[in-house]
């Protein structure tokens, strides 16, 4: 603000019982613009202060009623926008150091020339104007920051609502997972329902990326999914799925890694597709480990994928284990494929058990990525 502008703005208040030195300050600053009261006692002072803002007080030390430090405190509290000077007849760096621990913005020993005065209270006014807009801008940029957080809240719970209920345990099988996201919302997700009377379908995503982005293409590959349950062969209806979700894959240029199957509850039999994702195990019973051979590339890397349908057994006691690669930061050794998994996974009495015990540790720490797992075993009968 142009110095000419910010006088014909502030009002000054000036507190001081000399009172032929009060007229003299005060009649600078109205020379140079400023509207200026003056006070001559602390109780004046305090009834001009209940009934009138000001940008600036020049406060003496020595009042005849109280201290100008107590008129100080007292002012900071009423009026926290006012620029405080404290001016005193004694030059001591002590008490210059309690006035600013106690919150004014400088301490000058009388006397002052006019010119002084007249830039110590623009100088100051100035000052506080910035740290009011400052002050505004934090708390507009708090309010933006707690809206934010709001909705990303409400998000992390739409999206938690999305989820099946772990665990499902029905004649024949369970399934059930461990979902930590390294964010609020997370790109990666799990899936399973009754496609049929006879089949699960269970799903494993992950979508390259993270946050509000990857969720929401995350919530396209679940409704695509969704969309071709049903569709024989497999991988037929995962190439449909493909398709729904090219656009949005394209415009933010990612790709997401799948790991998609049907499971015959009365057989055993389970046809899969992998589409890039890798981190998935047959368990045979608790000692017995094979991994699924069948891989495709990942969905929206290359336009004309094809997808592979491969095929397995689950007998009675094995289980099938998928996980994203975060789980990785908690277990590097599984990124080794032929690593076992750890003793107390393959020996968990459910399934529920035994993705809690691979994930064990990822709710508390700070993750680089998302970590899920799901298990689905056939129950011995």
């Amino acid at each position: 603000m142009p110095v000419n502008a910010l006088a014909s703005s502030a009002r000054v208040l000036v507190v001081d019982d000399d009172e032929p030195l009060a007229r003299v300050m005060a009649r600078t600053l109205r020379g140079r613009g400023f509207d200026c009261d003056v006070a001559l006692s602390g109780a004046e002072a305090r009834k001009l202060l209940e009934a009138q803002a000001y940008a600036l007080a020049l406060l003496d030390v020595r009042l005849p009623d109280e201290s100008g430090y107590g008129l100080l405190e007292h002012l900071k509290t009423a009026r926290p926008d006012t620029a405080v000077v404290m001016i005193s007849g004694v030059d001591d760096a002590e008490l210059g150091k309690a006035a600013l621990e106690h919150g004014a913005n400088a301490y000058f020993v009388k006397p002052v020339g006019a010119t002084q005065l007249y830039l110590l209270a623009v100088a100051n006014i100035r000052r506080r104007s910035l740290e009011i807009e400052q002050r505004e801008s934090v708390d507009r940029l708090e309010d933006v920051v707690a809206r934010r957080t709001e909705q990303m809240r409400k998000a992390a719970e739409l999206q938690s609502g999305m989820l099946p209920a772990s665990p499902l345990k029905e004649d024949g099988f369970e399934v059930a997972a461990h979902f930590t996201p390294a964010r609020e919302i997370s790109g990666d997700f799990y899936d399973w329902y009754r496609s049929d009377d006879t089949h699960l379908t269970v799903s494993l995503g992950d979508v390259m990326g993270k946050g509000l982005t990857a969720s929401l293409m995350m919530a396209t590959a679940r409704a695509a999914l969704r969309g071709v349950a049903g569709v024989s062969p497999l991988d037929s209806g995962v190439k449909q799925a493909a398709g729904v979700m090219s656009a949005a894959l394209e415009f933010n240029q990612a790709y997401l890694t799948l790991f998609h199957c049907t499971f015959d509850t009365r057989s055993g039999d389970l046809a899969y597709v992998d589409a890039g994702h890798g981190h998935a195990r047959v368990l045979r019973g608790g000692s017995g480990q094979e991994l699924l051979r069948e891989r495709s590339a990942p969905i929206g890397m290359f336009p004309d994928t094809e997808f592979v349908t491969g095929a397995v057994n689950l007998g009675p006691g094995d289980s099938l284990v998928v996980y994203s690669d975060g789980l990785l930061d908690l277990r590097p050794d599984l990124a080794i494929r032929d690593v076992q998994l750890p003793f107390e996974a393959r020996q968990a009495p459910s399934a529920q058990e035994m993705v809690d015990v691979l994930a064990r540790g990822a709710r508390d720490r700070e993750l680089v990525d998302d970590v899920t797992v799901v298990a689905l075993r056939r129950i011995r009968l």
